[in-house]
């Protein structure tokens, strides 16, 4: 019962992720008015939400934080895509918790 007890403790304390990495190199992939939003999924995974506007524009968000195994968050990113009505990228911003070059592309 104890092995139980210290595996679960192990597991709860454990670093924990959620989402894909957005790393740069894949953010300089995306290119304004040819990247399609299922090119984004492929690359980026499923988006953690999307809504479309009253012009019938989708937006896509993607998610990824860290935690230390102790709650905090190391690392947070944020990438958010507006499509076109085609589903290539209009416009894109990138955000990342710390960053100094979060920035918008349009």
């Amino acid at each position: 019962m104890s092995l139980l007890f210290v595996a679960a403790i192990v597991t709860g304390c454990a670093a924990t992720n959620s989402g894909d990495l957005i790393t740069q190199a894949k953010v300089e992939g995306i290119k304004i008015n040819a990247t399609t939003f299922d090119e984004m999924v492929r690359d980026f995974g499923p988006p953690r939400s999307q809504h479309v506007n009253s012009q019938g524009l989708r937006t896509a968000t993607w998610f990824y934080f860290n935690n230390s195994e102790f709650g905090a968050v190391q690392d947070q990113r944020t990438l958010t895509v507006v499509y076109n009505k085609n589903l290539t990228v209009k416009e894109y911003m990138n955000a990342s918790a710390g960053e100094k070059d979060a920035k918008t592309v349009r």
